[in-house]
Order: C-alpha cells, then sequence, then structure tokens
C-alpha cells in the first residue's frame, strides 16, 4: 500500500491495523493496545523478575518494591487523569501514556542500579494510570453515555486474556533473548502500535451534540458538583473500600498465583499451565456479561462477582486435599476476575449517572490502585516471614470477603 502525499507514516500505521470507519475501529483498536498495555506493563513483571533479580542481584523483596512502587504511583495519578481526560477528552492521555511507556521500557531496558529500576517503574506507574482501563472505560462512556455497558464488556474480552499471552510470551522471550531485550521489544509495542492507534483512531474531541466539560467554569459547573456529591456519599466509601480490598488481592495473585500453585506439589510447568487458565476464564466471565448486559444491572452482576472471588481462593487453600479442586480455582477465579473488571467499571455510572465519569471513577480507582501496589509487597513479606502460602492465602481470603460485605452493603442501601 503506498503512502499518500502528505500522509503520516504512523497514520498509514494506524490505517493499516485498523482500517474502518473511527467510530467502528474505536473498540477493536482500544482492545489491542489495552492487550498489549497490560501484558507489558502488568503481567510480564512476574515472569521479568527472577532473571533480573539473578543478573543484577537484588532480593524478590527489592524487585518486587519497584513494581509495587509502579502500582501506588498508579493510585495516585488516577483521579488527576481522569480530570485531565473530563477537560480534554481521551485522545491526548492515552497516547502520551504509550509515548511514555515506550521511552521508559528502552530505559529500563539499561538499568545497572535499584534506584534507577524504581525510578524507571515509578513512571510506568504513570503511564499506566495513562493507559489502562480508566481511561478507555472514559472514553467509552464519552462516545456513547447510554450504550456503554457492552462495549466495554467487548473491549475486556481482549484485555482478559492479556495474562494468557504475556505470561508464556515473557516467558520464551526472555529463554530466547535475554530479559533486556524482551523490554525492548515490548517498548516497540507501545511506540509503533499502541500509540499510534490511540491518536489516529481515538476521537480528537467529543462527539458533536455534547459540550466540553471544563471543569470549574461557569458555563458547567456540573462535573465538579457530580464528583462532590459523589463523594460525600457513604456508597461512594464502600465502593472504594471494596475495590480497594479486591484490588489488594487480585494483585498479590497476579504476581503470587504460579509460586502458589508450585506450593501445592505442582511441576513449574503444570503450574504454569493451571494459571494461563485464568485469562480464558476472564474472557468467558466477561463474554456471559456482554450477553446479559440487557438483562442484568451491574450491581446484580456484581453480586455474582464478590461471590465468585472469595470461593475461588477458598478452593485454593483446599487444593492440597483435592488436586480437582485446582482447576475449580483457575475457573472461578478467572470468572470472577474478569467480572470484577466490568463490575467496576459500571457500577459507578449505575451509582452516580454519567456525569464527570472519569474523575469519579478515577476517585474510586485511586485507593484500589493503592491497594494493588501493598498486594505483591505485602504477600512476598507474609511469605518470608510464615515460610508457607496457606497463611497468605488466609490473609486474602479475608480481604475479599471483607470486601464482598462492603459491596453488598451498597446493594442493601440501593435496593429500596
Amino acid at each position: 500500500m503506498s503512502n499518500p502525499a502528505g500522509r503520516p507514516t504512523l497514520a498509514v500505521v494506524a490505517h493499516l491495523i485498523c482500517p474502518v470507519n473511527p467510530s467502528r475501529s474505536l473498540v477493536p483498536a482500544l482492545s489491542l493496545t489495552l492487550l498489549l498495555s497490560w501484558g507489558s506493563l502488568y503481567y510480564a513483571f512476574a515472569m521479568l523478575a527472577p532473571p533480573l533479580q539473578a543478573e543484577l542481584h537484588w532480593s524478590a523483596a527489592s524487585a518486587m518494591g519497584a513494581y509495587s512502587t509502579a502500582l501506588v504511583v498508579w493510585g495516585l495519578c488516577t483521579y488527576p487523569v481522569g480530570r485531565f481526560i473530563d477537560r480534554y477528552g481521551g485522545r491526548r492521555a492515552m497516547t502520551l501514556g504509550s509515548c511514555l511507556c515506550g521511552v521508559l521500557f528502552v530505559a529500563l531496558s539499561r538499568t545497572q542500579s535499584l534506584w534507577g529500576f524504581y525510578l524507571v517503574w515509578a513512571g510506568l506507574g504513570a503511564g499506566m494510570a495513562l493507559t489502562l482501563y480508566e481511561p478507555a472505560f472514559a472514553v467509552l462512556v464519552e462516545a456513547w453515555p447510554a450504550a456503554h455497558r457492552r462495549r466495554m464488556g467487548l473491549l475486556t474480552l481482549a484485555g482478559g486474556l492479556a495474562s494468557t499471552a504475556f505470561w508464556p510470551l515473557t516467558h520464551v522471550l526472555v529463554a530466547a533473548l535475554g530479559w533486556r531485550t524482551t523490554v525492548l521489544v515490548y517498548a516497540s509495542l507501545h511506540l509503533f502500535i499502541c500509540a499510534p492507534l490511540h491518536w489516529f483512531v481515538l476521537p480528537a474531541s467529543r462527539p458533536a451534540g455534547r459540550p466540553v466539560c471544563v471543569v470549574g467554569t461557569p458555563a458547567d459547573p456540573a462535573p465538579r458538583s457530580a464528583t462532590r456529591l459523589a463523594m460525600r456519599s457513604p456508597a461512594f466509601w464502600l465502593l472504594a473500600f471494596s475495590f480497594a480490598a479486591f484490588g489488594f488481592v487480585t494483585s498479590a495473585m497476579a504476581t503470587h498465583v504460579v509460586p502458589m500453585l508450585e506450593s501445592t506439589g505442582l511441576a513449574p510447568a503444570a503450574a504454569l499451565s493451571i494459571a494461563a487458565l485464568i485469562g480464558p476464564m476472564q474472557v468467558a466471565g466477561r463474554s456471559t456479561d456482554v450477553l446479559l448486559a440487557g438483562r442484568l444491572r451491574p450491581l446484580a452482576m456484581g453480586v455474582v462477582t464478590v461471590a465468585l472471588i472469595p470461593a475461588a481462593l477458598a478452593a485454593l487453600w483446599a487444593a492440597p486435599s483435592a488436586f480437582v479442586l485446582l482447576y475449580v480455582f483457575a475457573v472461578i477465579y478467572g470468572a470472577g476476575l474478569g467480572l470484577l473488571t466490568i463490575v467496576r467499571a459500571t457500577t459507578p455510572v449505575d451509582i452516580f449517572g454519567a456525569a464527570s465519569y472519569a474523575a469519579i471513577s478515577g476517585a474510586l480507582s485511586g485507593p484500589s490502585v493503592l491497594a494493588r501496589g501493598a498486594g505483591p509487597l505485602a504477600g512476598t513479606w507474609l511469605l518470608a516471614m510464615q515460610h508457607q502460602y496457606d497463611t497468605v492465602l488466609l490473609v486474602l481470603l479475608a480481604c475479599a470477603l471483607a470486601g464482598a460485605a462492603a459491596y453488598l452493603r451498597v446493594i442493601l442501601r440501593k435496593t429500596p
């Protein structure tokens, strides 16, 4: 395909990847960028950590601390990023995030010192806030205020495969190329696929007929008012606690699930194969939500979701007495994890409405992402103190039950 006169090369790249009408290509383009971003930023670390620890002679806690730092920065950035998107739209935010992640992955490939490693991952935390689900969902709510739920579900189908794709992909790349070249590969994904798609496919401004929400201007005070009203509601803080509890649990599991499975007596390859089932089950759970999007309210789906996560952890804790429970864990946990993403995205609209969605969603996500930052490191510390995963699992199970109780409290307050 020839390059039309005056047409930027990156625009041609985006056109080749997603050549159809922008309104139709928005969900496919975001699905692809989320698959690549989640896989490289969030899931790949579990496979990158062992070889870089061996080369640089760092402890597991030191390496995990950098990843946790990234998650903390992500949490701190969610609300400011949401305010930015409410004001200017998601195109600038997500393009900036992809460029930032690409540059920082290049820097990561050259890291020699622990402080430099932490600095790079702190920057990648800001990149997470700019490129992962929160800004993508805000783009969908902005484009389709009354018809976003099914599209959110479709968006997350590809994202649910990130762990299944990137755990084995990272393992293979590290074995063949080394961890430094692997992160350079991931830098190219952000710079040459994600950034062009974000810039050329995402809408440059809000759809016609919808005013741009400039926070704090006399002409449109609704966004700031909507955010303040939401944050004064008990439901806001119950949801914030619930999402934080589940964020703590799921982030700890993301980095510890493979060694947890190995602790039951599985060989590494068998543990990896069972862990890889989680991704397809996320897709199965989200597919169910897509099919039921017009029939079941997000709060009702949330009740199912908050029951699945504790049930899955209980099955894993009991697995040494019954091998089949390992598969039960993978199936139930994957389905619950997939649904949880959609429940977190759609519940704020159901409770607080679509006004200033990005800022409200960002405020709700902040504690959750901060908890995600604590999860991996807390799991590592608990394991170092107890030398077994039984205690770690019991702590995670207790957190999941507390999160479920808070969410159910919201349901009781919402139900007449």
